[in-house]
């Protein structure tokens, strides 16, 4: 399922808690170096945030304006999209 098994609840959060953790969770004893260096604090991504646009963002917002203000302009011919609705037929 997509609940989580267990979870890291510890107001005291070091790596002593964290390795005690996972060792109880998984059973796996941890190696004898474990020490924490400026080099790990670096990582493979930053972490000092870069101002930019989201252009992600600003398509989404782009095409929901751009969709919304069609089905505006073409409300009768999109009311098959509504359920219930039914088309008015002439005999």
């Amino acid at each position: 399922g997509a609940k989580p098994m267990a979870r890291f609840n510890h107001t005291d959060r070091t790596l002593e808690m964290l390795t005690s953790f996972i060792t109880n969770q998984t059973g796996f004893e941890s190696g004898p170096n474990r020490n924490v260096t400026e080099v790990d604090h670096l990582g493979p991504l930053s972490s000092v945030p870069v101002r930019g646009i989201d252009w992600l963002l600003v398509f989404s917002i782009l095409f929901i304006t751009g969709f919304t203000v069609y089905a505006i302009l073409r409300a009768d011919s999109l009311r098959w999209l509504i359920p219930g609705q039914e088309h008015e037929h002439q005999d």
